[in-house]
């Protein structure tokens, strides 16, 4: 009993750590124009400040642009076709990653 409780925890600790790498990978794409830190500016756009988001926010955002149904301001061109590269598995991962970026 003591090996499957290990057993389910280690497999737990390993399957966010997978999560946390894998969103570091889907946000190279983004850190171009949103900076390693999402405290970039891109195209003099404040409302393009990732850092400080809650991950809700931000996948709602991902969310939007990926449907094509984002109003809120211009979408570059750029980033519609970046995040059209994704998965819909991938938009929580990526939200959950920037999330962490602290303004």
């Amino acid at each position: 009993m003591k090996f499957l409780s290990f057993f389910v925890t280690l497999c737990v600790l390993v399957s966010g750590v997978f999560a946390a790498n894998e969103g570091k990978i889907l946000y190279k794409t983004c850190k171009g124009c949103h900076g390693v830190d999402g405290r970039h500016v891109p195209y003099e756009k404040t409302n393009g400040v990732l850092a400080g988001r809650n991950k809700l926010e931000l996948e709602l955002i991902i969310k939007a642009i990926y449907d094509g149904n984002y109003t809120q301001s211009r979408v570059n061109s750029i980033m519609k076709k970046t995040i059209s590269k994704l998965n819909k598995e991938d938009i929580p991962v990526l939200a959950e990653y920037i999330s962490k970026f602290k303004n």
